[in-house]
């Protein structure tokens, strides 16, 4: 039984739909999903049962009560959290009802956890209860800590136990991804420019600013015509075209809103960019390698070891100067990339697999 938010068709989100895909004829599954989007689309389309508790509609106390009464029901060998507050009501509900499906009071379902990043944000006031509440059910409650990358597992050790934390990377299905169709509308604007792009929520870790003041100095460093895509939706995506605005971009950068097409989106780039402050497994940068398109990102996280083969994709100076330097270099360089098998759903669903095997039996 898988519990996750489901609000956003985002990194979490993608990774949870490719591994209950890629392993629905291997165990029966449940996904609870806490918001009605596409990820609920998506995963019924594809034959998985899902279960919907609007958290818009209803208290934090009938959302765990709700669970309560589906573990009870299904009677999961496993229980797999994603996100903070999943993770809390997922492994409290957990304690209480599956226990009282054991013959002695103590036994309970399995329980694990993936994480998919570090923190965005400090915490504060009742946010800082609620980053409490995780550690303390990630630590007693959960018996198994995924952790999506090896940088990222070093910062959950200060957290929780070693023993408990496993690094499974995040894995795409390389041959479905590869079959995507270039997006026409992507080139329409100038169908001979050098197209570039970033993909994800436009939300303050992203650094889409930064993105956006290193399209400015290319413009300026560069007669060859290029022209600047910003894929996706949040909350700064007003405070970001008011941005390209100021810069005097243009007709130079188009705003996509949110996408349902990112692997089309991508194969009709010519490369693309990941300047956050901090990543884990970012499944843009998966899709990206795996498409062979040029990936330019930060130096930081697992994108360090996703480019452990292409170190001078890897951007140190995290700057728009930094940026427009590395995206000059690669347009003069134009390498050939690839990823990893390390980064196959195949390999991701395995793993997990194991881990859940080896959690059941203890």
């Amino acid at each position: 039984m898988h519990i996750i938010s489901g609000d956003l068709w985002a990194g979490a989100e993608v990774q949870a739909y490719t591994l209950l895909t890629s392993m629905k004829d291997q165990c029966e599954l449940l996904a609870v999903l806490m918001n009605h989007g596409e990820l609920a689309d998506r995963l019924i389309q594809a034959g998985i049962s899902v279960e919907i508790i609007d958290e818009r509609q209803i208290s934090s106390l009938k959302i765990f009560t709700r669970l309560c009464a589906i573990i009870r029901r299904f009677d999961p060998d496993l229980i797999h959290t994603h996100r903070q507050k999943e993770n809390i009501l997922g492994s409290l509900a957990n304690t209480l009802a599956s226990r009282c499906l054991r013959p002695h009071f103590w036994q309970r379902s399995a329980s694990v956890r993936t994480t998919h990043g570090a923190p965005e944000h400090s915490a504060s006031g009742i946010k800082k209860i609620q980053v409490w509440l995780d550690h303390f059910c990630g630590n007693y409650l959960q018996d198994a800590i995924i952790s999506v990358s090896a940088d990222l597992a070093t910062k959950l050790c200060n957290i929780f136990p070693k023993r408990k934390i496993h690094i499974i990377k995040n894995g795409i299905d390389v041959d479905r991804l590869q079959q995507a169709v270039p997006a026409t509308d992507i080139r329409t604007a100038q169908p001979n420019a050098i197209h570039i792009g970033i993909v994800g929520r436009l939300e303050p870790v992203k650094r889409v600013d930064i993105f956006l003041r290193a399209a400015q100095l290319l413009l300026k460093q560069t007669s060859t015509a290029i022209h600047f895509h910003v894929i996706g939706d949040g909350k700064l995506a007003a405070e970001l075209q008011l941005l390209g605005h100021e810069l005097a971009l243009g007709h130079s950068v188009s705003f996509h809103g949110h996408r349902t097409d990112p692997a089309q989106v991508i194969a009709a780039l010519d490369m693309v960019v990941i300047c956050s402050d901090h990543e884990g497994t970012p499944m843009t940068a998966l899709e990206t390698l795996a498409l062979g398109k040029p990936l330019i990102a930060h130096s930081v996280g697992g994108l360090v070891e996703i480019l452990a083969d292409y170190p001078d994709l890897l951007v140190t100076d995290h700057s728009p100067a930094g940026y427009s330097n590395k995206i000059l270099q690669v347009m003069h360089t134009k390498p050939r990339v690839q990823l990893k098998k390390a980064y196959t759903s195949h390999t991701n669903a395995a793993a997990t697999l194991a881990l859940y095997q080896k959690l059941i039996r203890h």
